[in-house]
């Protein structure tokens, strides 16, 4: 399937292009850098009541294991948006991520704000983060999510020159506010639909703590909880 194809059927099955919420509550977002690009997307088809689960921010010793003991509890596949200089300090828990059978994608090397950075400075953070991924686990990532959500449309070629398509996400608990497990929880079974994309971090002791609540109560509604793989595919077949 090409490239446009690909966004055409996502875009008819329900794949929306809107400014997507930020994932930080520090450095507002400045005019215009929050624009996507049709290209990008923000949730998924939305038929088969499937919806994804991603986690950025990791991996975080004494975090992630967390999360993936829940998730291996459910035998459910997650994606999770790894921050290179974090896979370079933990290698050995990013390739459990793929041992255990979840997607693994970019989420730059140090997590900046890629929108206010010359090209060159957003390549060097994309690419250096494939070469961590890539050396630490085997799989090279095909999908990219921006720190914050802060990326410029016109950016979007350096991405795509890696054959990195970027996702943003559908559903945001703010979880890194870390409001208590309880509202997080909350917030992502009633915003949840199918298609969504769920943005979690793991990152914070609470949001370990929501996890086996919000696997339970997406299950209970019947959701398939499907990697990006299986959920929107490859970007640039």
């Amino acid at each position: 399937m090409r490239r446009n194809e690909f966004l055409r059927l996502l875009a008819m099955a329900g794949a929306g292009t809107i400014t997507p919420a930020f994932a930080q509550p520090a450095n507002p977002a400045i005019e215009g850098e929050s624009e996507i690009n049709p290209h990008f997307i923000n949730s998924g088809p939305g038929f088969g009541n499937r919806l994804a689960l991603t986690f950025d921010d990791g991996p975080t010793p004494g975090i992630t294991e967390r999360v993936l003991t829940e998730l291996s509890k459910r035998n459910l596949r997650a994606t999770f948006f790894l921050i290179g200089a974090k896979v370079d300090a933990a290698p050995h828990l990013a390739r459990r991520l793929v041992d255990e059978g979840h997607d693994v994608a970019n989420h730059s090397y140090t997590h900046p704000r890629l929108a206010g950075m010359s090209d060159s400075s957003v390549e060097q953070q994309l690419a250096r983060t494939q070469e961590s991924i890539t050396r630490a686990t085997g799989v090279t990532p095909v999908w990219f999510r921006p720190p914050y959500g802060a990326f410029r449309r016109e950016q979007g070629p350096i991405a795509s020159k890696m054959g990195l398509g970027v996702a943003y996400w559908s559903v945001d608990p703010k979880d890194w506010s870390q409001p208590g497990s309880s509202a997080i929880t909350q917030r992502v079974l009633s915003a949840s639909q199918p298609g969504s994309i769920i943005l979690l971090h793991d990152l914070h002791p609470q949001t370990a703590d929501a996890v086996p609540a919000i696997f339970d109560g997406l299950l209970e509604r019947a959701f398939t909880i499907t990697p990006f793989h299986s959920f929107v595919g490859q970007p640039y077949v």
